[in-house]
């Protein structure tokens, strides 16, 4: 069955090399990667986007009826130093802006960083997803290199309260987002009730993608034991969301909180749809046009689409090369593979 095009939303990789936390997971600035000056070295950092560039593509998915725009996933999207641009033209373009930050925060205003960027947010916000990975401070410390866990609640406390100030214009829901891993497992349940009790609207994670061979032991998809586990604290967690919800109130939500079959771990979701193709557009710092969220290495071999410096997203979207893979994605063993489909 083939994919209706159905596009609504694009991300911008502005600034995926640059960040202020060491994630453990992150195919960028993880530990276990190769050094920052190991990657200089050998012509791998990339260029922070020209705002020319973010200009000309996001009036491009505007003018073709994209709803709404992510910027960078990669790297921490607030230390792009044109990110005020993002605002600017989700303002004028009417479109709404959906963000992924690790949670620090980091802003021109130092000791009023959050409130500075909450106000400028949450007005024209869809979602703001804030990067967590533990209950307690050790687990959070351990998978995010250099945040500190009373830090995180003070400041997503800090932005759920702007949000809530400014909910009458516009509901920007607030999500914690993170990765299911063996290391955190067991304090998943206590971040959803944490999640609940600080008024965030979702919870929303996705498999470990074993980027480095560190990880693979990190995975809940290679052993029966954790996935057995997991598919456990699934029901868990559905039951803390049963108990906390009080009526009349907006209940929370979990994203992904999925079972694994059991009998056949290396698919994630048998028969599910790909979430991304003919509904989102990636696009690299260069212009390189992304078909998904697959590790950039990964996602390369999917083919090349064209570069949005030279040609336009719309007639990327519209080639032959884009709607051969619309059709045949399913043959590629990277989306056989693939961590974020869904079970149909």
């Amino acid at each position: 069955m083939s994919l209706k095009p159905d596009f609504w939303r694009a991300t911008l990789d502005t600034n995926p090399d640059y960040c202020n936390l060491n994630c453990v997971m992150c195919e960028d600035h993880s530990p276990y990667g190769d050094d920052r000056a190991t990657r200089s070295a050998q012509g791998r950092i990339r260029p922070i986007m020209d705002k020319g560039l973010l200009e000309k593509v996001v009036r491009e998915v505007a003018a073709l009826g994209f709803r709404e725009i992510i910027p960078s996933t990669m790297g921490e999207p607030l230390l792009y130093p044109h990110f005020e641009m993002f605002l600017e033209l989700c303002h004028e373009l009417g479109l709404k802006l959906n963000l992924t930050t690790n949670g620090t925060f980091p802003g021109p205003q130092q000791h009023q960083s959050v409130e500075h960027w909450a106000r400028r947010i949450v007005p024209i916000g869809s979602d703001v997803k804030i990067s967590w990975n533990g209950a307690t401070s050790q687990t959070h410390r351990d998978i995010m290199l250099g945040a500190e866990l009373e830090e995180h609640i003070s400041k997503a406390k800090r932005f759920i309260a702007v949000r809530d100030e400014l909910a009458g214009d516009n509901y920007c829901s607030v999500t914690m987002q993170l990765t299911f891993m063996r290391q955190n497992l067991h304090e998943i349940p206590e971040m959803v009730r944490l999640a609940a009790s600080m008024g965030f609207d979702r919870v929303k994670g996705h498999q470990l993608w074993a980027h480095f061979p560190e990880l693979e032991t990190q995975s809940l998809r290679n052993d029966i034991v954790f996935a057995t586990r997991w598919n456990r604290v699934v029901e868990e967690c559905e039951a803390i969301v049963q108990e906390q919800t009080v009526p009349g109130s907006r209940p929370l939500r979990l994203d992904n909180f999925f079972k694994l079959d059991l009998a056949n771990l290396d698919d994630i979701a048998p028969d599910g749809e790909c979430p991304f193709l003919n509904k989102e557009i990636w696009v690299d710092p260069t212009g390189r046009f992304n078909v998904c969220c697959a590790p950039d290495q990964q996602r390369k071999s999917l083919g090349e689409f064209g570069n949005l410096m030279d040609t336009s997203v719309e007639e990327v979207i519209k080639g032959e090369r884009y709607a051969a893979l619309v059709e045949n994605y399913r043959n590629h063993d990277l989306c056989k593979s693939c961590n974020m489909r869904r079970p149909s």
